[in-house]
């Protein structure tokens, strides 16, 4: 997916790694609090499925918008 679009790797790479990140904290607050937990792993896997399945468009739309933050 990465050589897919080499220009968006970096940003790829990126907000993969902190989706991991969101989904493995959420795995591990789920045996802690269901809520928090839920909610971790919602936004991580929604993190991951951006970066692996979204078109060149799709992501940089996205992107764009996710910036505002």
């Amino acid at each position: 997916m990465f050589n897919k679009y080499p220009e968006q790797k970096q940003s790829r790479t990126a907000l993969a790694v902190l989706g991991a990140a969101f989904l493995a904290l959420g795995i591990f607050l789920i045996a802690v609090d269901a809520v928090g937990g839920f909610i971790f792993v919602v936004a991580g896997s929604g993190l991951v499925l951006l970066t692996c399945g979204a078109g060149e468009r799709t992501f940089a739309r996205v992107l764009r918008v996710l910036n505002w933050f």
